[in-house]
């Protein structure tokens, strides 16, 4: 995504003030305190899917994440929350303007409390009805979110769990996976 909005799965922020219909506001939030626990943890990132469908709004817990955490997917990787959110913000009125159908089905959630990160397995699918050629998108992906403890000397000086490292990866090529935008459904 970095300056280039148009090829990324990777979205924007959502606060625990943010209503669940859906509706997006994309400012960070540094003031609410992170997850107490890793189950707490995996609670707020199934909420990211399950709730707020993020991988098509962008809408996650962001004081689950570190303030510099490192954001990757097959097409990108960029530091900061900061970033996520600018990100999200340049890519909402596109999809707003062509997506219709927009779902982020959740398939399996794992914690690994030994070596530290959650594990999702999710598929992101969504038709683009508002191109001539209405392309499908259809991407089964797993996403690791490596976290560790922070300690109430940390960026805020609250403690709790926070992401440091969002680590997607696609089970296609991102070449398919991109062609998917190019490509009529008709």
């Amino acid at each position: 995504m970095g300056d280039d909005s148009s090829s990324s799965l990777i979205g924007g922020a959502k606060s625990e003030n943010d209503d669940k219909s859906g509706a997006s506001s994309t400012t960070t939030t540094t003031s609410i305190i992170p997850p107490g626990s890793p189950e707490e943890l995996l609670s707020r990132i199934r909420d990211d899917y399950v709730v707020y469908n993020y991988l098509w709004t962008g809408d996650i817990y962001t004081p689950a994440f570190e303030k510099d955490c490192r954001f990757t997917d097959p097409t990108l990787s960029f530091v900061g929350t900061d970033t996520f959110v600018s990100n999200v913000q340049n890519l909402k009125p596109i999809i707003d303007t062509l997506a219709t159908g927009c779902k982020s089905d959740l398939l399996d959630i794992c914690i690994n409390e030994e070596e530290g990160y959650i594990e999702s397995r999710w598929n992101m699918i969504g038709d683009l009805s508002g191109l001539p050629w209405k392309p499908r998108i259809d991407v089964i992906g797993r996403t690791k979110f490596w976290y560790r403890q922070v300690t109430d000397e940390g960026e805020d000086g609250v403690a709790g769990f926070r992401v440091f490292f969002y680590d997607e990866k696609w089970e296609m090529p991102a070449g398919k996976a991109l062609l998917q935008l190019v490509t009529p459904t008709w």
